[in-house]
Order: C-alpha cells, then sequence, then structure tokens
C-alpha cells in the first residue's frame, strides 16, 4: 500500500500528542508536517499537498471550516478531516457544505481515526450528500406549531426546552418531532436541520 502522508492541525498539545502517537505506529502513515493554527495548516495543505489532512475544528487564525472552503474554493481536492468537541448537526452539515470528507468527535476520535484516515485517502467519504428528496416538500406542509418547533430543533434544543419554550408537554413537544419526520420522510435530527436551513428558518 502507497504510504499516506498527513498534515495535522490542532490547538490541544495534548490531543496533538496524541495523534502523532498513534500515527507514528503506523508504518503505511506519515506526518508531514503539524501545527495549531489554521492560516499555518491552510499554507501547509498547499505547499506539500498530503495524502489527507487532519484538522481540529477550533483553531487560531482560521477554523477547520474555513480552511477547508478556502482549499476548495480553489478546487483543492486534498481529502480533509475535521475533528471537533460538539456533536452537533448543524456542524455535520456546514461541514457537508464545506466538501469535508469527515468529521470526528474527539471523545472517540483516536479509536477511529486511523480507520477514517485510510477510507477517506481511498476516496470513501463519511459526509456523502444525503437523498435531498424530502428537501423538495413545501414548508406549508407543516402546521405553524410544527414549523415553531423545527426551528427549535435546528438551533440544537431537547424537547424539554421546547416544551417549556412553547408551553406544552415534553411528551408533546416529542410527539411533534415524531410527526415532523413521518411528514417530511426524514429519519434523522441532522435531515431535519438542512431541511430547516434550506427553507430559512434558521
Amino acid at each position: 500500500m502507497p504510504l499516506i502522508t498527513l498534515v495535522i492541525a490542532d490547538d490541544h498539545p495534548i490531543f496533538l500528542h496524541g495523534i502523532r502517537s498513534l500515527i507514528g505506529m503506523d508504518p503505511e502513515l506519515t506526518i508531514l508536517a503539524e501545527c495549531s493554527r489554521g492560516d499555518d495548516a491552510l499554507k501547509l495543505i498547499r505547499t506539500l499537498k498530503p495524502t489527507v489532512a487532519v484538522l481540529d475544528l477550533a483553531m487560531p487564525g482560521l477554523d477547520g471550516l474555513s480552511v477547508a472552503a478556502a482549499l476548495r474554493q480553489e478546487d483543492n481536492k486534498t481529502p480533509l478531516i475535521i475533528l471537533t468537541s460538539h456533536d452537533d448537526p448543524i456542524l455535520v452539515e456546514r461541514a457537508r457544505n464545506c466538501r469535508v470528507n469527515a468529521c470526528l468527535f474527539k471523545h472517540h476520535a483516536i479509536a477511529d481515526l486511523l480507520e477514517t484516515i485510510r477510507n477517506v485517502a481511498d476516496n470513501q467519504n463519511t459526509l456523502t450528500p444525503p437523498c435531498d428528496a424530502h428537501l423538495m416538500k413545501p414548508v406549508t406542509l407543516l402546521t405553524e406549531r410544527e414549523q415553531e418547533v423545527l426551528r427549535l430543533v435546528a438551533c440544537g434544543q431537547n424537547n424539554r426546552f421546547i416544551g417549556e419554550t412553547l408551553g406544552i408537554t415534553r411528551k408533546t413537544a416529542d410527539n411533534h418531532r415524531t410527526n415532523l419526520m413521518k411528514k417530511l420522510g426524514i429519519h434523522s435530527t441532522a435531515d431535519l436541520v438542512r431541511y430547516a436551513v434550506k427553507l430559512g428558518l434558521v
């Protein structure tokens, strides 16, 4: 198997050390350069042309998604993995829009990182665009209350908060969320967020 070369960018020294140690144990992977700033990562990727770049979401200079957006605007197709501490469907949608290849949450990144690096190096993206059929359904399909619930779901709120905000029970909020998914043919919160973003509800 050809050597997989990497640029690693993360501003947390301990986490960066962990990634370096993990990759150092794999003879098929090698780190060309590492840095702690997004603007430096952008320069390194442009110059070194690694097989894969691993980018922290939150960094000084530029965040990981800003680096991704700049590279894609230049038609740079380097496979990109974003590392983040936040399991946020809006973040996943933003990453997809920036044509990021994979998004890993830091609480399990070390266990999954090597496999993900190999997958994206082999053009196996984990953030491929899902079927957009539900995005064609008009917002008028939803009741006013369902639109209110959808807006709050898209802002990352849980059923308890939604219930308190709208003056309904937590169970009723959960029922509205379930009905939203059935009406729209949606099976995940991430796709509910995509639908809300597409319609400009958030």
